[in-house]
């Protein structure tokens, strides 16, 4: 499963640039899913400057505060893959 942030939020507070909130979607190359989620409170000592913050640490923030859901957003786009999808017909029968 891969991973991405498609959005962040910010305040000010309690640092200048916290992220807060974090749109992400979660896809398998087949399916995905989107969401957003506000992100645990943010760490002084460990506190990243916007500047400086990675998708990769954005990905693990929104993971942290997702707790046990990370792996319900996960099994959701295996499920959407897994699921029988009807086929497009292309060209239409009555167009050949």
């Amino acid at each position: 499963m891969t991973w991405s942030i498609t959005g962040i939020k910010t305040l000010d507070e309690p640092m200048e640039g916290t992220i807060v909130i974090a749109s992400f979607s979660v896809t398998d190359g087949t399916s995905t899913v989107s969401s957003d989620t506000k992100l645990l409170e943010a760490d002084a000592e460990n506190f990243v400057p916007l500047a400086e913050v990675t998708e990769e640490q954005v990905v693990d923030f929104v993971k942290a505060a997702l707790e046990e859901q990370a792996d319900v957003f996960e099994a959701m786009v295996a499920a959407k893959t897994a699921a029988v999808e009807p086929q497009a017909v292309d060209p239409l029968p009555w167009n050949n």
